[in-house]
């Protein structure tokens, strides 16, 4: 877990680990995985609490956390499926183990953070710490991501991990992001 932690500051880190195992087949990545399936969609509802609670009033917030859940795990399925296929139709099939192994350390480190951020903002009242805390982390965690499988990616075409990436990593936030502004 020390070393995922480093791994984020120093690309030494991250070499290590990607030598040294698989690391999404390890029991962290399980954890970190089902951390931020139960975490996301709890950072969605105390966003309903403080800035929609005529919707929780109307639904149980146990029916909306679990569609929260579902559409978290949905997004994640999905996902793979299409790594999957994505890497089975441009014959990428050796970079798969790259790219998961930054997705596990990307959904670790999210985890982390909804794991701190959640009861600050719930305990504390200041539900804009979502957006001056939280949301930067997010980003930078994201493009940190994205940065650092674009150095290490050796014979994989750009443009099409391009596509791939802005097709099914950023789109689903975007949606869900459009969701809340219509419904705000």
């Amino acid at each position: 877990m020390l070393l995922m932690l480093r791994a984020l500051f120093t690309m030494r880190y991250l070499q290590q680990l990607i030598r040294e195992g698989k690391l999404a087949n390890e029991r962290i990545s399980i954890y970190s995985i089902l951390l931020y399936v139960l975490g996301f969609p709890c950072l969605v509802l105390v966003f309903f609490q403080f800035y929609l609670p005529e919707l929780l009033i109307t639904y149980s917030p146990l029916l909306l956390y679990g569609i929260a859940c579902g559409g978290i795990i949905a997004i994640l399925v999905i996902s793979q499926f299409f790594l999957w296929y994505f890497t089975t139709i441009f014959n990428y099939q050796e970079q798969r183990y790259l790219y998961i192994t930054m997705r596990s350390l990307y959904r670790f480190y999210n985890a982390l953070f909804l794991v701190i951020i959640i009861p600050v903002v719930w305990y504390v009242r200041v539900p804009e710490l979502i957006f001056y805390v939280y949301i930067p982390l997010f980003i930078v965690v994201f493009f940190t991501f994205f940065i650092r499988f674009l150095r290490n990616i050796n014979g994989t075409s750009r443009i099409h991990f391009f596509i791939y990436f802005c097709s099914l990593e950023i789109l689903p936030y975007l949606l869900l992001i459009n969701l809340l502004i219509i419904n705000l």
